[in-house]
């Protein structure tokens, strides 16, 4: 039974951190933009809410340094921020014992320790609690968001005060997802943190009927000439049986419609399947030609031969046409041969010749040749040297 009970907990706790994670990483992407502004109060407080989602040293060395660099920059000197960092600092300590910013933890614990020492010997109070008003304050890291409460427009990182209650708070961008909130409101500041997620971009490629795409080296289907991409730097591939692929890496911005034309050309494989063919058929006209020559030399030899007696006069050219017969039989043979072959590689090459991706990394090779090729008794080919 307890082990059921066991199951049943982790069950239901993988969902809920699943979650906590979340809010978390998104709590901790707009703190993050609040800091790049230099909005450190802001930044302390969406830090402080990612660290009760998930308490991860990292975040709580965030923290820490935002409410210290609140403290530099706040004109009042609120103690509070001192005490508050020095609880994060210690906190990264004893969670990170392999961090990589425990030296600057520590410079800076000790740095802020000193600063409060001072507070207390000078008896300000360590800690001063104001009464805050009802108030919403809504971080969003992108710029040009739209946002709203109940309808009116206003600013982000700004507090904004209202009466006690549910207010909704609505946040929109061109290219992203808009979301709108139910946010209760009591007597503090609430606290709302957007994070927008964006639009997939829209991308047309007009190429031939049969040509492949692929997105960071992932196949996709096209509806139609249209695919659904995700926001962001992407490599585009496009290719095709018998063409050359072409590759090219674009900026896609969240909904973005983007139209690219793709031709391909065909490979140097493909324009030499064509003279391969042409070959094949020049030796099987060859091939023809001669067998019909030695069928003639055949039925020659063949009439001389019911002649009984045959007269003396004409048992040379009975010889004749049958030598003629065996060495043009031979010759049609070995050029039907050569014609199947030539023909059988041609298709080979053909259905064979499908290029991928890759092939944009491999060294140009040089254009291959075509001569002539004399073989046998008279015979006749066409021989390919280089590569393909």
């Amino acid at each position: 039974m307890k082990r059921i009970v066991v199951l049943v907990l982790l069950v239901v706790a993988r969902p809920a951190f699943a979650e906590d994670r979340a809010k978390a990483e998104e709590l901790f992407r707009n703190a993050a933009e609040a800091y790049k502004k230099g909005l450190f109060d802001a930044a302390a407080d969406l830090f402080e809410s990612a660290y009760e989602h998930l308490e991860a040293p990292e975040i709580a060395f965030s923290a820490a340094q935002a409410h210290r660099l609140q403290y530099q920059a706040d004109k009042d000197k609120n103690p509070k921020h001192l005490k508050r960092a020095i609880e994060l600092y210690d906190a990264y300590l004893r969670d990170a014992p392999n961090g990589n910013k425990r030296k600057d933890a520590a410079v800076h614990r000790q740095r802020v320790q000193e600063l409060l020492r001072d507070v207390e010997a000078s008896g300000q109070p360590v800690v001063v609690v104001q009464p805050e008003k009802p108030s919403i304050y809504i971080s969003v890291p992108i710029d040009d968001v739209l946002l709203t409460v109940d309808g009116k427009a206003v600013e982000r990182y700004t507090p904004i005060d209202v009466e006690p209650g549910v207010h909704t708070v609505a946040a929109s961008v061109d290219g992203y997802f808009p979301e709108e909130r139910k946010i209760p409101v009591g007597q503090g500041r609430a606290l709302v943190a957007f994070d927008p997620k964006p639009r997939p971009a829209v991308l047309s490629i007009r190429s031939q009927a049969d040509a492949s795409v692929a997105i960071d080296g992932r196949p996709v289907l096209l509806r139609g000439t249209q695919a659904e991409v995700p926001a962001g730097k992407r490599l585009i591939t496009v290719t095709a049986r018998g063409r050359k692929p072409i590759s090219r890496e674009v900026e896609l911005a969240p909904g973005q419609d983007l139209s690219l034309d793709a031709p391909l050309e065909p490979t140097a494989q493909r324009r030499a399947v064509k003279w391969v063919w042409i070959g094949a058929g020049t030796l099987a006209l060859a091939s023809l030609v001669t067998g019909i020559v030695a069928l003639d030399a055949d039925f020659t030899a063949s009439d001389l031969r019911d002649k009984n007696p045959l007269p003396a006069d004409q048992a040379d050219d009975y010889e004749d046409a049958r030598g003629r017969r065996d060495t043009y039989r031979t010759t049609a043979i070995l050029l039907g041969t050569a014609a199947l072959l030539t023909a059988g590689a041609g298709a080979y090459m053909y259905y064979a010749d499908h290029p991928t991706g890759e092939a944009l990394l491999r060294p140009v090779e040089q254009k291959g040749t075509f001569t002539p090729v004399a073989f046998g008794a008279g015979g006749l080919g066409l021989g390919y040297a280089g590569g393909f």
